[in-house]
């Protein structure tokens, strides 16, 4: 792999915290209103770098459904073919997300620029194909002033808040990120117990704030997260912690994104809040048995039916799983089955779709 010059690493160590931390979406930028952090200089990668992206689209399976990526007009298609069960295609849909974040993250750990372009909120079907994204590979511009990776935290117009019970997330370790991407499993049983460390950590990885702005529009103020957002969208997902018996939901923004927020965003060229890494009490509850009998776990939630909400869902649980190798302990994943998903509603975990077990 080649070296990626960043003045504040040091090292050769393209860290999983430093990439999660760092990407960003790219694109051809003309005029003064950016729509992207990231700029695309007209130069496509080596081969043998857009080999390695490939490499680390073979994400762990949840599903026996067969996922598929091909080229078209020098774009790099994502989907699967089209099965006949609704249940394993919402799977696929999830599965998908995940390969959208590894050739995001494979991307930015080679100092490659990637734009993220849409099939549509719930995909496009092409025959017996269903295609949910497309991804325009190029060489990048260096997007931050140390180069094309950042340790930094949001700010400093709106800078970053401590949360109360989360410790702050590190951005840098000794842990490469490639070499995760590339091995990447849906659980591993050989590890150490999780700390409450390591379960802020994962919580930052599957979507915590980073430090580029989204949609680049400097009056919004509205700082990135470690995975894309459909045009800046903050609620597609939620996050939850469930620890022993107890119920917390994940804040990465210290303001809910009500419609006052969105309006005096849209009117007024501002948002409420301050960008944070936090979880708030919700209610105690039991669903053990939900968990296989795991009393400590992640879970993951769409706020919408669309199939944008399930790839978001794929994002999330990308980051954590090569983070959670990173960190060398044992976890498991659960994707949530059709009779659990309404009695976990009940419990107010609506729309829950998978889980990370620790």
């Amino acid at each position: 792999m080649r070296r990626i010059e960043e003045l504040e690493l040091g090292g050769d160590v393209i860290s999983v915290e430093a990439v999660l931390n760092s990407r960003c979406s790219s694109d051809f930028e003309f005029g003064p209103r950016k729509r992207h952090w990231g700029t695309l200089i007209n130069k496509q990668p080596p081969k043998e770098t857009v080999n390695r992206i490939l490499s680390c689209c073979n994400v762990p399976r949840l599903s026996s459904g067969k996922l598929i990526t091909w080229f078209e007009n020098g774009y790099l298609f994502l989907g699967f073919d089209k099965p006949n069960d609704p249940y394993i295609e919402h799977v696929l849909h999830i599965e998908s997300g995940m390969q959208h974040q590894a050739v995001y993250l494979s991307c930015a750990a080679q100092g490659v620029g990637a734009c993220l372009q849409n099939e549509g909120i719930y995909g496009t079907e092409y025959e017996r194909k269903v295609a949910t994204a497309r991804h325009l590979l190029m060489e990048i511009a260096d997007p931050y002033d140390s180069g094309k990776l950042t340790m930094k935290a949001p700010g400093p117009e709106k800078p970053f808040v401590a949360g109360k019970n989360l410790t702050e997330p590190s951005r840098h370790s000794d842990t490469e990120c490639l070499p995760q991407l590339e091995s990447v499993t849906p659980f591993s049983k050989s590890g150490s117990s999780a700390t409450k460390r390591d379960i802020s950590q994962l919580l930052w990885a599957a979507k915590g704030r980073t430090p580029h702005l989204i949609r680049m529009h400097a009056w919004n103020l509205m700082w990135g997260l470690t995975i894309p957002t459909w045009g800046g969208g903050q609620d597609y997902t939620r996050a939850y912690l469930v620890e022993d018996d107890k119920l917390f939901i994940y804040r990465n923004w210290t303001k809910d994104f009500s419609s006052l927020n969105r309006l005096l965003r849209q009117r007024f060229r501002w948002t409420r809040g301050n960008p944070t890494h936090d979880i708030h009490f919700v209610r105690k509850l039991n669903i053990r048995s939900e968990l296989d009998g795991h009393d400590t776990a992640i879970i993951l939630c769409q706020n919408e039916k669309a199939n944008r909400a399930l790839w978001e869902v794929g994002y999330m649980l990308e980051n954590m799983f090569i983070q959670a190798r990173g960190l060398g302990i044992s976890y498991e994943s659960k994707i949530f089955k059709i009779e659990e998903i309404p009695q976990l509603a009940e419990v107010g975990l609506a729309g829950a779709a998978t889980a990370v077990l620790l």
